[in-house]
């Protein structure tokens, strides 16, 4: 039996493609200050502190552990001292005096706590206090704010990164900045877990209108760049599509039309060789059911292969000139199947389709008809991710991701007989994309 590790494959309007600690904020808690190492505290020498963990509260102690430490390194002058006069006077490293310091300049307190770091680095900072014979009220005030910021932590969950995504749900800033790097550690483990990664994948669908006036037809370029295949053995989907016929006539077309590199609306892809590795990968099909699967083999000799290749295919009458009885002409959908760095789905709209549709994007769990049956709101993710409209400026097109990308969009335009000032374009460029969510973009 072949075992496929699959890429991501689009989802057209119609799915004609292939595709390749929780707690409540605002509930009374008792807060149990103390260490935050693995020592036992005696019951006795505890103290315990009745308060509510909201957003309020939170904001309040972001502001009194602020006051308390900014009084402790300022002293008798009122003024922080620079970083590196603070690490050289108290023997402190100097990354630490640095965040610190920077985190007290801040004037939001939630933004204070985010930068600050764990509450064992502060603790470090009131030892080197006592060091320099800082006076004992502050010490002692400092010393009870890390005791209730510990508390708050603990209650969380005991990580500070628990923290930092209750502040993210208020401060933008430091929520994208909690999900990146979330997002990250996905990926890292992902790579590890499955053996390969690539730098970017992407989809670009171009929506212009079909000749019966009342659908339209959609061209799909999608596939990855830099593919690294760190277990050579493994087989790769790169992509397919659904099969009309039960014969054989289908696959070997569709083997044909691979390589020939013209497109057409039959609805097989066309490989996209300027813009793969040289020469073009080994490509092999399997029919599972109804489907066509497009897909790298094993390297046999176990030899590290790094692979770009891209696909283009022709989908006739995908979606709607006009909006269906739920408001929708067509949707878009990108499923990363393999972990990436960069993903990349851009929407180019003719001139003459859905002028006043403002597209609206959906991130949810798995596919996006599932999670309707089961009631979105329960599968629906609230991501920092935002949909960019580019307009048809030309160079709207360029992306460091993808340098070559113009050339890419420019040659389709050309094999197409396309004006490019007739296409608007819509993008949704995502960091690390998580595998299993679906990114959905709908008209």
């Amino acid at each position: 039996m072949l075992t496929l590790v699959s890429s991501a494959i689009p989802l057209g309007s119609r799915g004609g493609w292939t595709i390749a600690g929780c707690f409540d904020i605002n509930r009374p808690i008792s807060v149990v200050c103390g260490s935050m190492d693995d020592t036992p505290v005696p019951p006795s020498e505890v103290p315990i502190i009745q308060h509510t963990v909201s957003t309020k509260n939170v904001s309040r102690l972001g502001k009194d552990l602020c006051d308390a430490l900014s009084q402790l390194l300022s002293g008798d002058s009122g003024e922080l001292p620079r970083p590196t006069e603070l690490a050289r006077g108290w023997s402190l490293d100097q990354t630490l005096c640095t965040r610190v310091c920077g985190a007290l300049r801040n004037d939001d307190p939630l933004n204070v706590l985010h930068q600050l770091p764990a509450t064992i680095s502060l603790r470090s900072l009131v030892a080197a206090a006592e060091k320099k014979g800082v006076r004992t009220d502050l010490i002692a005030t400092a010393s009870e704010m890390i005791n209730e910021l510990e508390g708050v932590i603990r209650h969380l969950g005991g990580k500070k990164s628990n923290l930092d995504t209750m502040i993210g749900s208020q401060l933008v800033e430091a929520r994208s900045k909690i999900e990146q790097s979330a997002k990250q550690s996905i990926f890292h483990g992902m790579s590890n877990l499955l053996g390969l990664h690539c730098r970017l994948s992407l989809t670009s669908f171009f929506v212009y209108p079909s000749d019966d006036g009342k659908h339209c037809n959609e061209l799909a370029v999608y596939g990855v760049l830099e593919h690294r295949r760190l277990r050579p053995e493994l087989p790769i989907l790169v992509g397919g599509r659904l099969l009309s016929g039960e014969g054989a006539e289908e696959v070997e077309e569709a083997m044909r039309v691979l390589h020939q590199g013209e497109l057409d609306d039959s609805g097989h892809s066309v490989a996209l060789k300027d813009f793969s590795s040289q020469p073009f990968p080994k490509v092999e099909f399997q029919r599972v059911g109804k489907r066509l699967l497009h897909f790298l083999p094993g390297n046999e000799n176990g030899e590290y292969q790094e692979v770009s290749v891209l696909q283009a295919s022709i989908e006739k009458n995908a979606s709607l000139v006009e909006a269906n009885e739920n408001g929708v002409h067509g949707s878009f959908t990108f499923i990363p199947r393999n972990p990436a760095k960069d993903m990349l789905l851009d929407v180019f709209v003719h001139e003459d389709l859905w002028r006043s549709s403002i597209p609206r994007l959906s991130i949810t769990r798995g596919n996006r008809a599932v999670a309707a049956k089961r009631g979105s709101a329960l599968d629906e993710l609230d991501l920092s991710e935002t949909i960019q409209p580019l307009g048809c400026d030309p160079r709207a097109l360029a992306t460091k991701v993808f340098p070559r990308y113009p050339m890419l969009v420019n040659d389709m335009h050309e094999r197409m007989g396309w004006n490019p000032l007739n296409f608007r374009l819509y993008r949704l460029h995502v960091k690390y994309p998580v595998i299993g969510l679906s990114y959905e973009m709908t008209f």
